[in-house]
């Protein structure tokens, strides 16, 4: 089981940008946003999303104007869309700039403690998380629909330890292809084991399937009902035994009353929220809550649960 803790001070940024420009100063990257949007050159790639799925298109914006992400910088460069909504929504991008940090943050912890570990990218969308972090040794999962899924193959290609599982978060589809391939790995690294000379067996202890797992859910939580999270909580919990599921949440009143430029311009809105991430334990109470993080206000936060 994972260690809990139930209090846990906000992660220290891992970026080359400061917590404190989450709230004075994104403004002034404007100028560079618009200088980007000009300059950009023919665009290759065009992305037909709708809806929610086309949000993600909004955050990786806002990861390459206002944190200096190159290969969000890179991809934005390459796609046939608008993204002037996005440089002005200050907002999202403050939301955006705050969650990014705090996640990069925690997972680096969690990569450091479990080197050889499994992180689980709900929703993952066009993140670059796992190309930004020092991720060589874990197995890494981004989970998203099937269109969101092809896009980033198209997008963002393959690599060693880096799986697109295509499903739905609210099924149990995405959990069902995660522990088939960590039990292709696990069966490919014991038949290695036995076969090179001078090699003990592995244990079975060793391997991905029996890593704890770091479950991240960013920007998916607001678009959902208490049924869909109950269903997300408890495919996790059925799923893995020894997990941490990070949640990225918003209070009722902010969820009700947040104005996103960018996100109404797809057509979402959210429509779910709660005060305290003690309310995801009571969805599934296999999940242990362990601490709230606040992010760039204390409506918006990350709920951390163990099991």
């Amino acid at each position: 089981m994972l260690t809990q803790q139930r209090h846990v001070q906000s992660p220290k940024p891992q970026h080359n940008i400061s917590m404190q420009r989450t709230a004075t100063s994104l403004g002034a990257d404007l100028p560079n946003a618009h200088a980007i949007l000009r300059m950009r050159a023919m665009p290759s790639h065009t992305v037909n999303l709708r809806g929610v799925s086309q949000t993600m298109l909004q955050t990786l914006a806002i990861r390459a104007f206002r944190m200096s992400d190159a290969l969000a910088m890179s991809l934005l460069r390459r796609l046939n869309f608008d993204f002037s909504t996005a440089a002005r929504d200050e907002a999202l991008s403050q939301a955006v700039v705050a969650r990014t940090l705090a996640l990069d943050s925690l997972t680096v912890s969690y990569i450091a403690a479990y080197p050889h570990g499994v992180v689980v990218n709900l929703a993952a969308g066009l993140d670059t998380r796992f190309h930004r972090l020092h991720t060589a040794d874990v197995t890494w999962f981004n989970v998203d629909l099937p269109d969101v899924a092809d896009a980033r193959a198209r997008l963002l290609g393959h690599s060693k330890n880096l799986f697109n599982i295509a499903a739905d978060a609210t099924t149990t589809a995405w959990a069902e292809k995660i522990n088939n391939q960590l039990a292709q790995l696990h069966a490919t690294t014991r038949t290695t084991a036995h076969t090179t000379a001078h090699t003990a067996e592995a244990q079975p202890d060793d391997m991905p399937m029996h890593q704890p797992v770091l479950v991240l859910m960013e920007g998916l939580s607001m678009y959902l009902n208490d049924q869909q999270m109950r269903s997300i909580l408890h495919v996790a919990a059925d799923a893995f035994p020894h997990a941490m599921f990070v949640a990225e949440a918003l209070t009722p009143r902010a969820a009700m009353t947040a104005i996103m430029p960018s996100i109404s311009a797809t057509g979402s809105r959210f429509t779910w929220g709660a005060d305290h991430g003690d309310a995801l334990h009571a969805l599934e109470p296999r999940f242990q809550w362990s601490a709230d993080v606040p992010l760039e206000n204390r409506e918006h936060y990350l709920a951390i649960l163990t099991r």
